[in-house]
């Protein structure tokens, strides 16, 4: 179960309010898996080098598993987060322990940079161990499975306390001067050439005129509906930063996702995207968002409720 007591029971516009010391131990960002987990089999928070570190310091209470190797001491029920290029080492070092042990854990895979995780026999065969009580992934790779639980990327940790500066300073103003934008998407060299920004200019080289941060963020905030697509991996940034700002993000990811997002996005395709855009048109009604989606504790109450429900079905049987 998560332990996890910092600025529990606050809504969104709550915490929007309050003075602290990293609003990222509040608001969810690609490193919020090392502020709920017990233990964590990760690199990227070391400052080792390489294009995979974080450069952000973190003042984390969960157990370095590489570094201390103390993996006796994972506990039944203990949370385990796994960095993604980390995933083969849990499999072959970790779990064998775990099952000698007799335990059930959960686990949460995560990594800022790419590689994403991606379904292969490995991931089949944890999700079906009778050991793993629950998986729970960012970039999700399974739908629909009772042990399997999809979980934000959120807001980047380098740009969230900027983000929420920005929110606390302009969420009074609830006038919404657009129905639909569309704005700058950077297409990065290493998307696949059937990805979206790439097959369709309007989403990529001509969405429009690279903005500062505070003018993408204005423009997002006057605006009922927003183009979002996918990036370099489906879940992004924007989609977390739309909502904050009581704007909806128009996208193209898929099933998965839902889990996440639920009514507070509108899931397209290019051709319907590209109608919106021309016509300035979105054929649902606007709604504000739930922006306690982007809330630790929001996220922390669904987990927990899951355990015990697992562990209450396991009881059963």
């Amino acid at each position: 179960m998560i332990h996890y007591n910092y600025l529990m029971n606050n809504t969104f516009e709550n915490l929007i309010q309050m003075e602290m010391k990293d609003v990222a131990e509040a608001f969810i960002t690609p490193i919020t898996p090392y502020f709920i987990c017990n233990h964590f089999i990760s690199t990227e928070i070391h400052p080792i080098g390489g294009i995979r570190y974080i450069n952000y310091k973190l003042d984390i209470e969960a157990n370095d598993l590489l570094k201390n190797e103390n993996y006796s001491d994972i506990k039944n029920l203990d949370i385990i987060q796994i960095q993604v290029i980390h995933f083969d080492f849990f499999y072959e070092k970790v779990l064998p322990i775990i099952i000698e042990k007799n335990i059930k854990v959960i686990i949460i895979t995560s990594q800022e940079h790419l590689p994403q995780i991606h379904k292969n026999d490995k991931t089949d065969l944890i999700l079906n161990n009778n050991h793993i009580l629950l998986w729970i992934s960012q970039n999700p790779i399974y739908t629909n499975h009772k042990k399997y639980m999809a979980f934000p990327y959120g807001i980047h940790q380098r740009s969230i306390k900027n983000y929420i500066n920005f929110v606390k300073k302009n969420d009074n103003n609830s006038e919404k001067n657009n129905k639909l934008i569309n704005q700058y998407s950077s297409v990065h060299p290493h998307l696949h050439s059937n990805h979206i920004r790439k097959v369709y200019d309007i989403f990529g080289i001509n969405s429009g005129p690279k903005l500062n941060y505070n003018e993408y963020l204005k423009n997002i905030s006057n605006s009922e509906y927003i183009i979002s697509t996918s990036g370099d991996r489906d879940d992004c940034y924007r989609h977390y930063e739309c909502i904050g700002l009581n704007s909806i993000p128009v996208s193209n990811i898929g099933g998965a996702y839902q889990e996440i997002f639920g009514e507070n996005m509108i899931y397209s395709n290019a051709k319907d995207m590209i109608n919106m855009i021309q016509n300035n048109v979105v054929n649902r009604p606007y709604k504000t968002p739930n922006r306690d989606i982007l809330t630790i504790f929001y996220w922390v109450k669904k987990i927990n409720e899951k355990i015990n429900e697992l562990i209450n079905e396991n009881d059963k049987t």
